[in-house]
């Protein structure tokens, strides 16, 4: 916990600040998804059902997230099951490029069933809203809207200024791709590797999230 404590203050005096001080914040991305900073009580989400029509949370937090800020999680799981709100949980480690690559793939999965799901917008959250929400919220950009990286990238954080970790979706493209035989060991990669993919290698990426549980 020490060291998660150093780490979420060294994050503070970076150039994306999370001020937990100031409630809630989030960003429309599209219209069926919207990328923010953690729900704080249950009031945020009778805002979040009556403002913006959110069916579905997906909370990327570690529970020592949640105890850091004295988020009481139960109150607000039960305020979206009265309010039949779909809480879904798919924990990253905060600061840790590795653990977000490897989660991504789940995450993603349960964000792309939420969205053809249709039945609202989806809210995707971590702590700030800054790392790994907006990560998740471009990989499934990349992996299902049919645009690069680097286009889905910028889209988000033109609208909602952040440092989301590049190379991790780049690392979790190259994981995704396990049935292509040519493929050579990921540091031996460039680094634009895995920015762009042809169709086939959307296709072949794509066969791995069939056996994944959606949430």
């Amino acid at each position: 916990m020490e060291e998660y404590n150093i780490a979420m203050k060294k994050m503070m005096r970076n150039p994306y600040e999370y001020h937990h001080d100031l409630g809630m914040n989030y960003t429309l991305i599209t219209d069926k998804l919207i990328v923010g900073s953690q729900p704080q009580k249950p009031e945020d989400i009778d805002h979040l059902k009556r403002e913006e029509d959110v069916a579905y949370i997906l909370n990327l937090q570690q529970d020592r997230d949640i105890e850091y800020w004295e988020i009481d999680l139960k109150s607000i799981i039960k305020r979206c099951r009265d309010l039949e709100i779909r809480h879904m949980r798919r924990p990253a480690r905060d600061f840790d490029p590795d653990s977000l690559r490897s989660g991504l793939p789940k995450a993603v999965s349960s964000l792309e069933w939420a969205i053809s799901e249709g039945k609202g917008k989806v809210y995707v959250h971590c702590t700030a809203g800054l790392g790994r929400a907006p990560a998740v919220a471009i990989a499934y950009m990349f992996w299902f809207c049919d645009i690069d990286l680097n286009t889905a990238y910028n889209r988000l954080t033109s609208k909602r200024p952040c440092g989301p970790n590049k190379s991790a979706i780049r690392g979790a493209t190259y994981d995704l791709a396990e049935n292509d035989p040519w493929k050579e060991p990921f540091e031996n990669l460039p680094g634009h590797a895995f920015e762009g993919i042809s169709n086939w290698e959307r296709k072949l990426g794509k066969e791995p999230f069939e056996n994944l549980p959606m949430c």
